[in-house]
């Protein structure tokens, strides 16, 4: 025997003794869940501690070296430093030719100071910031090569 189905207005989810979940919902539930589950797990980078504050106070100290390479080449550096924070030191060199650079420096309160004495080819007297130039005349040996010898200035006084 056939039965007739009759149409109801009623939604079928209220009909079911379980009604189905919307989809909503259910983004819901799986979002609470990956925040407690992110919760749980502690942070994603590890926690560095904190170290004490380190007392960085200038402390005196002294260092040098000087080297040469036996085919008339040599360099020089030296450092002193007082501990009140005010550093001192010279460092160089001389090629095979003669030429050369010596610079004499003073790092203090009043900051860097320096004096250059040279013979290179190409430099000159002169003053610029807080470094002093004092040039020679480069050897003949430099300026038989062709490099540039440079024009003699007055000499400064410090």
């Amino acid at each position: 025997m056939l039965t007739k189905h009759t149409q109801t207005n009623v939604p079928a989810a209220a009909c079911s003794r379980y009604p189905h979940p919307t989809m909503s919902s259910i983004l819901i539930v799986l979002l609470i869940l990956a925040i407690c589950t992110a919760a749980l797990a502690g942070p994603a980078v590890p926690v560095v501690p904190v170290l004490p504050i380190q007392d960085l106070q200038p402390r005196p100290y002294q260092y040098g070296y000087a080297f040469a390479d036996g085919l008339g080449m040599s360099q020089h550096r030296n450092e002193v430093a007082d501990g009140t924070g005010a550093v001192k030191g010279a460092y160089g060199y001389q090629d095979p030719l003669g030429v050369y650079r010596n610079v004499e420096y003073t790092a203090d309160k009043d900051g860097y100071k320096a004096v250059i004495r040279s013979n290179e080819p190409g430099t000159s007297n002169h003053a610029a910031a807080d470094a002093v130039y004092i040039v020679e005349l480069p050897p003949p040996a430099a300026v038989a090569q062709g490099l540039r010898a440079a024009v003699p200035v007055p000499k400064l006084s410090i």
